[in-house]
């Protein structure tokens, strides 16, 4: 995720719907978790997104921020990041800025949990940044209704290969009905993390390789005393949720003749479904009792795996990369790292980055497209290979990985291979992007706490995905 609070990773959110960021990691992207969210945050959200409909109808009078001086072109770059990540961003925009004499890049932040009411009212006004950061599921959303603008136009000339550059998951997560609408400038990758001193005390030698090793060696490693828990074995309830792990049981796009999402009658979704509810005898409200007191849900880099109290956790490459290092240093040779076992063939990663994105109606959208390919790292590999280790990133490109500082990050961290490997592996998965994309994920969410909970069966939890992400007309 990133380098701020339990960092605007990726956290996933609706622009209705805010989760509680997991993010992690120096400048990360993929936010963890949705944790603490409920479905009444809904109508809230909803309103700033129905004044932005609103202000769109009526039209907006305002010119665009960005302008024009002396032959060089002034762009806006608008991020939904905060704390450390942002030394990062400047450093990037103070090295495009010293190269691109004709381009002037000025960026701003603004809350991630009001970034995309703010964008969208900013476009209803007629006065959108040039370049949107957006790591929330609703690029299939503005693709749809015209709300960011295409990018096959400037696919050209020197920006003819660049499809081809990217990794296959970093193309599919900004492509919508066949055509490129984001570029990401990073990556996420999830895997399997072990502490090495919990698995030895329970007398495991070796990390899992399958499901059933993963459930057995994780049962000797939790300490329950009365009703408070003390060491958590492992809890995929509470780390990432239904929507992470799918990729390990082919469960990322279920859907039906018709294009409907139909997670009800997919066999990789039901073993997913019943995968989590095994983990259910460990009651849901201790779980996160003992993650809340460690800031997990508070928008802290600790959490119970970084704190020394989780035995396995399934995260991203930011976890060892920073959150330990920055937050509990004594954990730094105490982690390892393996992909995660599925019952899919692998290794595989559930595919989802920081994708930037070009609003309409923005001033200067050739000059943004040049600026959002140079944060890819496309012509621009030395830089951004120098600065993804900094964020805890994984490249958009393998291009990037075989520079030499990047290979240098591997050589001093080798448990990262396992995140760069899965990269590259034809078993990774993005999701496809559709117009009710956020009412999915946020569905996904809440269908799995309602498994820890108890308050949904397993396929009860998958029929409920599905009517709320149907419930909208989309594709």
């Amino acid at each position: 995720m990133h380098a701020t609070t339990k960092k605007e990773h990726l956290v996933s959110m609706k622009i209705h719907i805010m989760r509680p960021s997991h993010r992690t990691g120096s400048a990360g992207p993929a936010a963890r978790t949705w944790r603490g969210r409920r479905r009444t945050a809904l109508p809230v959200m909803a309103v700033a997104t129905s004044a932005a409909l609103v202000l769109a109808a009526c039209g907006g009078t305002s010119a665009p921020s960005s302008s024009s001086t002396g032959g060089v072109q002034d762009i806006t770059w608008q991020t939904m990041w905060s704390g450390s990540t942002l030394t990062l961003l400047n450093q990037m925009v103070s090295e495009f800025n010293s190269t691109h004499p004709d381009i002037h890049v000025t960026e701003s932040n603004i809350p991630s949990s009001t970034g995309d009411a703010k964008l969208l009212s900013e476009i209803a006004a007629g006065d959108p940044p040039d370049v949107f950061t957006e790591w929330n599921p609703v690029l299939g959303e503005y693709a749809g209704d015209g709300t960011i603008q295409p990018l096959t136009k400037y696919l050209t000339g020197t920006y003819a290969g660049l499809e081809k550059w990217e990794y296959p998951i970093a193309l599919q997560g900004g492509e919508y009905d066949g055509t490129l609408y984001g570029l990401p400038m990073s990556m996420n990758s999830w895997a399997l993390y072990y502490n090495k001193s919990m698995l030895k005390a329970a007398g495991i030698s070796t990390p899992p390789t399958t499901l059933a090793e993963l459930y057995t060696d994780q049962a000797k490693e939790w300490k329950v005393s009365g009703n408070q828990i003390q060491q958590i074995g492992f809890y995929p309830i509470y780390n990432e949720g239904f929507e992470y792990f799918g990729s390990f049981f082919g469960a990322v796009n279920c859907f039906n003749s018709s294009g409907q999402y139909d997670f009800a009658d997919c066999s990789g979704a039901k073993t997913e479904a019943n995968f989590l509810a095994q983990y259910d005898n460990y009651p849901y409200s201790d779980v996160a009792a003992l993650e809340t007191a460690y800031g997990a849900v508070a928008g802290g880099d600790d959490d119970a795996f970084v704190a020394g109290k989780e035995g396995f956790d399934m995260d991203g490459p930011w976890e060892g990369a920073e959150n330990i290092p920055d937050t509990n240093p004594a954990m730094n040779s105490n982690f390892g790292v393996v992909a995660f076992p599925g019952t899919v063939a692998g290794p595989s990663t559930f595919g989802q980055g920081n994708y930037n994105i070009i609003p309409q109606g923005a001033a200067h959208p050739s000059a943004a497209f040049t600026f959002i390919s140079w944060l890819a790292g496309y012509n621009n590999v030395t830089f951004t290979s120098t600065m993804d280790p900094k964020g805890g990133w994984m490249p958009a490109s393998p291009t990037i990985v075989a520079a030499p500082a990047y290979q240098a990050w591997l050589k001093a961290n080798p448990w990262l291979q396992v995140f760069v490997n899965q990269m590259s592996s034809p078993y990774s998965v993005t999701p496809k992007l559709t117009k009710t994309e956020s009412e999915f994920e946020t569905a996904e969410a809440t269908a799995t706490e309602d498994i820890g909970e108890k308050t949904l069966s397993p396929q009860q939890a998958l029929s409920y995905i599905d009517s709320q992400a149907n419930s909208s007309v989309g594709g």
